[in-house]
C-alpha cells in the first residue's frame, strides 16, 4: 500500500509503547488501522480514520466515532460467517480441523 501513496507513510506496528502510539496518531494526518484501541485514539484526535474490520462488526458498537467527514470503514459485505471473535463465534465456523 504504501507504493500507492502520494505522501509518507510509516509503519509502527509493534515498535512503540501505547503513549508513544498515540503520540504518533496525535502528529498523524490519518490513520488507517484495524479495529482496535488506536483506531479509538484516532477519533479521540479527530484524525480521518480508514478502519479495517475483519472477524468483528460495526454493529457491535465498537465502531469508531467520525469527526472527520471522510473518514470511512471497510469491511467484506455479506460474508456470513461473520463475526468470528470472543464476541461472536468461538472459532471460525469454516474451519473443518476442529481445532
Amino acid at each position: 500500500m504504501a507504493g500507492h501513496t502520494k505522501g509518507i507513510v510509516y509503519n509502527a506496528c509493534g515498535k512503540f509503547s501505547i503513549n508513544q502510539s498515540a503520540s504518533l496518531v496525535q502528529q498523524a494526518r490519518m490513520v488507517i488501522s484495524h479495529d482496535t484501541g488506536l483506531m479509538h485514539i484516532a477519533a479521540a484526535f479527530k484524525k480521518k480514520i480508514i478502519s479495517l474490520w475483519g472477524n468483528t462488526i460495526p454493529e457491535f458498537g465498537m465502531f469508531p466515532y467520525f469527526p472527520d467527514e471522510n473518514s470511512r470503514i471497510i469491511q467484506v459485505e455479506g460474508l456470513t460467517c461473520r463475526p468470528c471473535s470472543k464476541i461472536g463465534y468461538d472459532r471460525c465456523p469454516r474451519d473443518i480441523s476442529g481445532v
